[in-house]
């Protein structure tokens, strides 16, 4: 919870014992872990959950301006980024940020409201240096990816990856990833 008063601006935290452990401790996942379908299952309640979460506006953790700044920077500034969806964020998604076996979405200080999608997309580009679990995390998120707010946020996604250094396992698959969204994104524009 957040809040301002006296000129300051005030948070509070709630925080439980988490007996799991994360997926990764840190750093890049690069093999699939072999998760359950049920796991699978459950974290798609759980990110469903989240991105129809009601969060107030002071909570906007991805404005307009930062996504479009992100993206253009990258893919050019002849891309509309224009959002047309906006909901609950989590804010810092990735496999270091979950548990396993079972699911608990972990480091929630940045919860807000975002891109629906946003979260989606993060894990898919958190996955690329394990291609086979990127491809699940494609196949499982569809809904949220295909679309054109979808490609939208892979590129807010795929833009830091970018300019990690070539030594880096996510640099090369994220390059990759990047000219397919590109194209993806000039093929939907070129509908309008």
């Amino acid at each position: 919870m957040r809040w301002d008063a006296d000129g300051l601006m005030w948070r509070a935290d709630e925080l439980d014992l988490i007996t799991q452990p994360p997926v990764i401790p840190a750093g890049t996942l690069t093999s699939d872990p072999g998760f359950s379908d049920d796991w699978w299952r459950d974290l798609e309640r759980a990110l469903d959950a989240v991105a129809i979460a009601a969060v107030p506006l002071p909570q906007q953790t991805v404005t307009q301006q930062r996504f479009t700044e992100r993206i253009t920077t990258v893919f050019g500034a002849e891309v509309d980024t224009t959002v047309t969806e906006w909901g609950g964020l989590h804010g810092d998604m990735g496999f270091a940020n979950l548990t396993a076996p079972e699911l608990v979405l972990l480091d929630w200080e940045e919860f807000g409201r975002g891109p629906v999608g946003l979260d989606h997309a993060r894990l898919w580009a958190d996955a690329l240096a394990a291609p086979g679990l990127a491809q699940r995390c494609a196949a499982e998120f569809a809904p949220y990816l295909d679309s054109k707010q979808g490609l939208l946020c892979r590129a807010y996604s795929l833009a830091p990856l970018l300019t990690l250094p070539d030594t880096e396992p996510l640099r090369a698959p994220a390059e990759l990833a990047a000219v397919e969204v590109s194209a993806a994104l000039r093929r939907s524009s070129s509908r309008r």
